[in-house]
């Protein structure tokens, strides 16, 4: 089994690597990913040998939280609700240690002397550090007793220090006197290192939660009730978990649609914006389908549901963003394994900078403590552990705004590096509604009737967009569908029935008719026309041409394509002939046609052979293989649940022009974490010696833990700020 759960107490990239370390321990956990910026884990496993309780136990003796909820909704609600709570309680003790450490910091800096104004300082700090960071000490030290030390144990172990060589310097100062040792006091820097920390995490939490905040407004589309139709007629409002297939919802004008179904009653239009990205409405009658989340216009509709909570579009999505959100990009795997060693780094380094100014003198025990506390303090990884994930977090976000659904991380990397696109015909360069618009029959026409009927029970049970065409001319012509038997879809080709009577009902290719027995006329077929063959046994009884239209956006979009550096390439199933006018109206100079699902497979790993990274765009069955086989893969929406299952981006509006603009989206989304990791190691390569007092016998220069601190909280809101120009960068 695979499935994401929320996690409390993570604060920098080493205590992800630990919950992974911890979870894939686990006997029965086949992996664990953890993405630091969602404070997510995605976890896979066993179900017959461990359990997501037995998980969370193993996790709690690490200090962290791992929340469980059989609805992803559930869980994303709940994990909303704790880091509230978590947030208000952050908020509480920074006002609390700032309230506490200004007038220490008053009474170190500026000199302020009263009787027992060092007890005064003491029991100050000790306050701010048992009180508000206490987790900081408990989470610390038992991370250094399970040697999985991170950003806690970094802050316990320098703070601790300061405090008790102020605390030895307040009980028993002719210690350090007989050592020829100023006793110095440091309260101020373990109590401001605490208080600086906690202002860092407060405004990185903030920033996160902004750029977490695409996930939140998804949930916000769900409703909390609903209201039902009871059997006597009466309405009656329930929590909308209680909603079950086959109830009948009543949906007032301006309320939200709170499941999946179709309109047994009433007229009205709804408001789609949130799949769709259209602001108008869409008008809804009689089997009209409608879709959780969505809102109701000026009328009264009655809706039987037909799909509730974890099954809705809605609560897909949601489940397809926190995947998201919960995946790493490849460049992530380097961040991981340099934060695996680096807190021991750190503290290796702390002790040798110890060592070093210790070497000079017994004298210079001050300056040793303070070198070394400063160099722990200022490399607390949370700016590296921040960097990938934050900036993934928006453009996930921003995508599902603009109707594009991102699966995973890599995928979002790796499309801002594609060279081609491998583009199918119907339903993606095409609008996937097509018509008849020619037909010539060969059966005689007292046998047209029985066959038409036979022929729209064959193409109702097909998926393909032609089908629909001909079964909807068929009905106009006042056929019904007749009983048939033992369907088949044959990818690429075409389908097949066995009638009532015995007979083979047959509709495809001119090869389907061909391998039927079935001798193919000489097409008459206009250009962009296709056709289909239809009959029974080795007889075709009718020849019918179909026509699609280009979408309006496919020309500007090729355009853009090209503007890109991508070269688009007509991937299709259609005659040569229908492909290349297609290809000439919408401006693709290059050209596969007649390619079945096999051959459209063998064509992308061509392409990729040739050193290019393809992407392929398609909707139907017959491309799920291809899909599957690119390096991207884009689905449009409406197209089929099988190539929106394998492809990696979803349009959920089914507009081409979403392509490129997804495509500028992951450029500039690589961009920000490219600047991000940038700027997170710059700053621990220049913060980390000029910590350890490298400049201080040249210029004097040195480093004290509470400015380190200060510089380390920056930098992770840096970090963060930085992946928020996402939401604000034109694509």
């Amino acid at each position: 089994m695979k499935a994401t759960f929320p996690i409390t107490g993570m604060m920098c990239a080493v205590c992800a690597g630990t919950v992974e370390r911890v979870l894939r321990s686990e006997k029965g956990v086949e992996n664990a990913a953890v993405n630091l910026a969602a404070e997510t884990v995605e976890v896979s496993w066993d179900p017959e040998v461990t359990t997501p309780e037995r998980m969370a136990e193993a996790l709690k003796g690490d200090g962290y939280e791992m929340i469980i909820e059989k609805s992803a909704v559930k869980a994303a609600l709940r994990a909303r609700d704790e880091e509230e709570r978590r947030y208000k309680d952050l908020r509480r003790k920074v006002i609390l240690a700032w309230i506490l450490t200004l007038p220490i910091a008053a009474v170190c800096m500026i000199h302020i002397h009263f009787p027992g104004e060092q007890w005064f300082m003491c029991i100050g700090t000790l306050i701010v550090m048992t009180v508000c960071g206490n987790r900081f000490f408990i989470n610390g030290f038992r991370s250094l007793i399970r040697r999985h030390p991170g950003m806690d144990a970094l802050v316990a172990v320098s703070t601790t220090v300061s405090f008790l060589f102020s605390l030895v310097s307040t009980i028993r100062p002719s210690l350090w006197t007989e050592q020829a040792v100023v006793p110095s006091m440091y309260y101020e820097t373990a109590a401001m290192v605490i208080a600086f920390v906690l202002t860092g995490k407060l405004m990185e939490t903030r920033a996160r939660r902004s750029a977490g905040s695409a996930i939140a407004d998804l949930m916000g589309l769900t409703p909390t009730e609903a209201q039902i139709r009871l059997p006597d007629g009466s309405l009656e409002r329930v929590p909308v978990s209680e909603v079950r297939p086959g109830v009948i919802v009543c949906v007032s004008p301006g309320e939200r649609i709170p499941a999946d179904g179709k309109v047994v009653e009433g007229v009205s239009a709804v408001n789609e914006s949130m799949l769709t990205g259209e602001p108008l409405g869409v008008e809804k009658t009689l089997g009209s389908k409608v879709f959780a989340g969505t809102i109701n216009g000026n009328g009264t509709l009655f809706v039987e549901a037909l799909s509730v909570g974890n099954t809705t579009r809605l609560a897909r999505i949601i489940e397809n963003v926190r995947h998201a959100y919960g995946s790493k990009a490849p460049v992530q795997k380097l961040v991981d394994r340099i934060a695996g060693i680096f807190v021991p780094a750190v503290m290796l380094i702390s002790l040798i900078t110890f060592g070093v100014w210790i070497s000079f003198g017994l004298d210079k025990l001050p300056m040793a403590i303070l070198a070394a506390a400063s160099v722990l303090v200022i490399a607390c990884p949370c700016a590296l552990g921040l960097a990938t994930p934050t900036a993934i977090m928006v453009g996930v976000g921003r995508g599902a705004r603009h109707g594009v659904l991102v699966k995973d991380a890599e995928a979002l990397e790796l499309l801002a590096d594609i060279d081609l696109l491998a583009i199918d015909k119907t339903g993606t360069l095409t609008e996937g509604r097509p018509v008849v618009t020619d037909c010539r029959w060969f059966a005689e026409e007292s046998e047209r009737r029985r066959f038409l009927d036979l022929l729209t029970a064959l193409e109702q049970g097909n998926a393909h967009p032609l089908a629909g065409a001909i079964t909807a001319w068929a009905k106009e012509s006042g056929a019904s569908p007749a009983p048939l038997g033992r369907f088949e879809y044959i990818p690429g080709e075409g389908a097949t029935a066995v009638t009532a009577d015995g007979e083979t009902i047959w509709a495809g290719s001119s090869e389907l008719a061909r391998r039927m027995g079935a001798e193919v006329t000489e097409n008459d077929a206009k250009p962009g026309e296709g056709t289909v063959y239809a009959g029974l046994n080795g007889t075709c009884c009718v020849r019918i041409n179909v026509t699609d239209t280009l979408r309006p956006e496919a020309v500007e979009t090729v355009k853009e394509l090209k503007g890109l550096g991508i070269e688009p390439v007509l991937l299709t199933g259609d005659s040569e002939s229908t492909a290349l006018h297609i290809a000439r109206l919408s401006g693709i100079g290059r050209v596969i046609a007649e390619a079945k699902p096999e051959r459209k497979l063998e064509v992308i790993e061509e392409l990729k052979k040739t050193g290019k990274r393809v992407a392929m765009a398609g909707d139907g069955i017959n491309d799920a293989a291809a899909l599957a086989a690119a390096d991207v893969s884009i689905a449009m929406g409406g197209g089929s649940d099988i190539a929106m299952e394998v492809a990696q981006l979803t349009i959920v509006r089914a507009d081409l022009a979403q392509i490129p603009m997804a495509v500028r989206l992951s450029r500039a989304t690589l961009k920000v974490i490219r600047q991000n990791l940038f700027w997170a190691f710059i700053y621990n390569i220049i913060g980390i010696p000029v910590a350890a007092g490298v400049l201080y016998p040249a210029f004097g220069l040195m480093l004290t833990p509470m400015f380190a601190s200060a510089a380390m909280a920056f930098s992770s809101v840096c970090v963060v700020t930085n992946s928020l120009r996402l939401k604000r960068v034109s694509i």
